[in-house]
């Protein structure tokens, strides 16, 4: 690569990291695998942009997807601007919150006039300060942000409504129900689709004398649908009954299927599967009690069978159904609160795939009223006009919600060229962070943004888009060249953070993938612990793994929060983290999603398993949203493997699966036998430490005395390399380290905090020394190191030493 000299220290930068800083062409990808530096490519792009090529910071522009990663951009700016060292100190200050380090940022910002020139936000903060300064042209610019919930961490603190959005979905909600013929739809969605589940082919669900299965409007169980269908017209023209009531005549009891008291009218509906009513109806007719039968086949033809029900009760009724008593959203959905929230994040979902989609709500209606499914077709009668409504209801209130404010800043582009014109004048160089994300209107967005002379420079992973649920594009990433002309792609790929076993596995699970960008991605740190697969045969056995693996750990020093237990669901993880803090372990818990930007020494994903409730979970295999975008199952699963990739490159050093016994995951079986730990390998070998460099991890030989990568000194202890292990010795230290487990802890329960905490680092630490435990030291101090016997024994090397001076 040709060397050009520039006054910003590019050394700590590989040959494709300084590829990327020094690319001038206007529209660039850079293709960064994960671990592979890419935030801090972005970062000193920019600085080489201020220093070598003279740009106004006002001229930069850098997007992100999350307030914390804009605060993390800047933060990283901030402590390399600031060569006293202060801002860095207090970032690693314990205890120190996020309000007071917001303060301090704000005040070295005010410093470093140049940095706080640079624009470095979210897409919708950026859009919010557009929004607030011109949006005038298409909006109320004195609106207020919607909040996805109560306690959301807002970067707009401040300026946010006193309505969140589900909040507001319900009260247009409530506000529809006041029309009856409104409440009584949604009312028999939640009742069939969240409350009964009903699923099956209607034709063989119709009946079911066995028990009763169908919920009413008024909230009975009955036995079919017919039946249902009847107590609902019942409801509906608010007409009482009685299900199923007991009548004695003549010592005999029978039980009609309804009882109608305004009418003092008994219903007998009839369908294929039901008992013979000859002689019930005999028997009604014999004690002069009204009795009339409706048959099954009626009810196949709602227009005939409602006349039906007019004819044989309504005509019996005297009274004037027409003042009917209100119905009340409260009162109807008493029983089914649990439900209807459910219902409410289903349209909260949908809304915000309708916003991405470009489409308008009258086509999404035109498409999901030629669904061949009912279920589909009732579930947009009723969530449409909810959308419809929040819409209203926001812009009446001068109302944006998070989608809202990119959709109106692209209105405002749109049909204000000389707002826009200023905007691509301003900026003249645009960095966006993570662009695996993007979404539709984003990428109109940066296009309204950008013009020819304008450079475009983006960073992403197509290996780590797994926010399609959200909305996000793969395609943008991984066809980058048909969206953007004439790009330069460059790819880095090394990967800093993960050894080479643990980079080996996520390559092979990724390269499963149809749609993705080949990357050969390899691993600075060689060598490390296999990955190791625990298959749970009962309850509660991952758990007791997890923990022993845990305390494994933190006996060898690593500090609990270098240790992340990754879910794909929240019902994955149980009750493992109340069985884990009572032992004392405080342990992260996180989401994949979560997740995401992470890394850690130790990480355990949880429920790869084939069974319900698994990992791979592709759940937007539903219909409901094919409406707004058909998603093929191989899709769905190309994300949940994307998804499972970003959990297996959060961890540095040691990664354990969790699987189960006869169901195992097809994203574990994906992985090559030999960077897996076997039950074989376990017994017949101890850990081998690779000797890596102290400062970056880096694979070091024994007769290094520089860091290749960092050029930091090698510590003499560290250049020893003790690879090469004898079987025999393997062998003996296996059979001592078993004969230490066998000695019982004279102090064991409950512990004191300063035995709790030496015992975190040495498991026998505070124990006295027995004398079956000094004979054994006495047979083996001779072949094992100082470090070895420490491990044997569980005791530190002050410890050691001490019994030894005494042997």
């Amino acid at each position: 690569m040709k060397i050009v000299s520039t006054s910003t220290n590019l050394s700590a930068l590989n040959d494709q990291q300084r590829k990327a800083v020094l690319s001038e062409k206007k529209r660039v990808l850079v293709l960064a695998g994960a671990g592979s530096g890419k935030t801090n490519t972005l970062l000193q792009k920019i600085n080489y942009l201020i220093d070598d090529q003279q740009a106004d910071s006002n001229s930069i522009l850098a997007i992100t997807f999350t307030k914390n990663a804009a605060n993390e951009m800047i933060d990283r700016m901030i402590v390399s601007a600031d060569k006293t060292g202060y801002y860095k100190q207090v970032l690693e200050t314990n205890g120190i919150t996020q309000r007071q380090i917001g303060q301090e940022r704000k005040k070295m910002l005010q410093k470093y006039t140049w940095l706080n020139q640079i624009t470095m936000k979210t897409f919708h903060s950026l859009c919010y300060q557009i929004m607030r300064k011109d949006g005038v042209h298409v909006f109320d610019n004195q609106f207020k942000i919607v909040p996805k919930s109560k306690d959301n961490d807002s970067e707009f603190v401040g300026n946010t409504s006193p309505e969140t959005e589900s909040e507001i979905i319900q009260k247009v909600t409530i506000e529809l129900s006041k029309n009856k013929s409104f409440l009584i739809a949604l009312k028999r969605y939640i009742i069939d689709y969240f409350v009964d589940y009903i699923r099956e082919n209607e034709e063989k669900s119709e009946f079911r004398p066995e028990g009763k299965f169908f919920t009413t409007l008024k909230g009975d169980k009955v036995r079919s649908k017919s039946e249902q269908y009847i107590a609902d017209w019942l409801f509906r023209n608010s007409i009482d009954y009685q299900y199923e009531p007991n009548v004695q005549i003549e010592n005999k009891n029978f039980h009609p299927d309804f009882f109608i008291p305004q009418a003092n009218l008994y219903l007998e509906h009839v369908s294929k599967r039901s008992h013979p009513t000859f002689y019930k109806v005999m028997e009604f007719k014999k004690a002069g009690i009204p009795c009339v039968k409706t048959f099954d086949k009626a009810t196949h033809n709602s227009a005939v069978f409602n006349q039906v029900l007019d004819r044989v009760i309504k005509g019996r009724i005297s009274s004037d159904l027409s003042s009917a008593t209100v119905l009340h959203y409260d009162e109807e959905f008493a029983s089914f609160k649990k439900e209807l929230s459910k219902f409410y994040r289903s349209v909260l979902d949908v809304k915000a795939q309708i916003r991405n989609s470009n489409k308008s709500l009258e086509v999404i209606a035109e498409t999901a009223a030629k669904s061949k499914h009912k279920r589909v077709r009732l579930f947009y009668q009723v969530a449409l006009p909810i959308i419809k409504a929040y819409d209203e209801y926001c812009i009446n209130c001068s109302y944006l919600d998070f989608d809202g404010l990119i959709e109106y800043s692209l209105k405002l582009f749109k049909e204000q060229p000389t707002v826009r014109n200023r905007y691509q004048n301003q900026f003249k160089y645009l960095m966006v962070d993570e662009f695996q994300d993007v979404n539709n209107k984003q990428v109109e967005f940066l296009k309204y943004l950008v013009n020819e002379d304008s450079q475009l420079f983006c960073v992403g992973d197509d290996w780590q888009s797994i926010y399609g649920f959200r909305g996000s594009e793969i395609d943008y990433i991984v066809n980058f060249k048909e969206h953007f002309s004439k790009p330069e792609i460059i790819t880095l790929n090394l990967n800093y953070r993960s050894t080479d076993r643990i980079v080996k596995a996520s390559n092979e699970i990724i390269k499963k993938n149809k749609h993705q960008v080949s990357k050969d991605i390899s691993a600075v740190k060689k060598g490390g612990a296999k990955i190791e697969v625990h298959y749970a045969e009962v309850d509660g056995e991952s758990e007791n793994f997890i923990w022993e693996k845990i305390e494994h750990h933190l006996q060898e020093g690593i500090h609990p929060e270098d240790i992340l237990v990754l879910y794909r669901r929240s019902a994955m993880k149980n009750d493992l983290p109340n069985k884990l803090n009572k032992s004392g372990i405080k342990v992260q818990f996180k989401t994949i999603h979560g997740a995401k930007g992470l890394e850690a020494k130790v990480v355990f994903i949880l429920g790869l398993h084939s069974a319900p409730g698994g990992f791979p979970d592709p759940w937007m295999q539903d219909k409901i949203y094919h409406v707004i975008k058909k998603t093929k199952f191989d899709t769905l699963l190309e994300e949940e493997r994307r998804l499972f990739y970003v959990a297996l490159t959060r961890a540095k050093s040691h990664l354990y699966l969790m699987s189960q016994k006869g169901s195992v995951s097809e994203f574990v079986k994906d992985i090559p036998k030999e960077l897996i730990l076997t039950e074989e390998s376990k017994l017949s070998s101890i850990e081998i430490k690779i000797p890596l460099c102290n400062k970056c991890e880096s694979k070091v030989e024994d007769h290094f005395k520089y860091c290749p990568e960092c050029g930091d000194a090698i510590a003499d202890s560290q250049s020893k390399n003790d690879s090469e292990i004898p079987n025999e010795k393997i062998e003996f230290y296996n059979k001592i380290k078993e004969e230490v487990k066998k000695i019982p802890l004279e102090y064991d329960g409950y512990l004191h905090n300063d035995i709790y905490r030496a015992r975190l680092e040495n498991h026998r630490a505070y124990e006295p020394w027995g004398d079956e435990e000094t004979k054994l030291l006495k047979e083996c101090h001779e072949k094992f190191s100082i470090d070895e016997l420490r491990e044997l024994f569980g005791r530190s090397k002050s410890a050691i030493n001490g019994r030894l001076e005494m042997l």
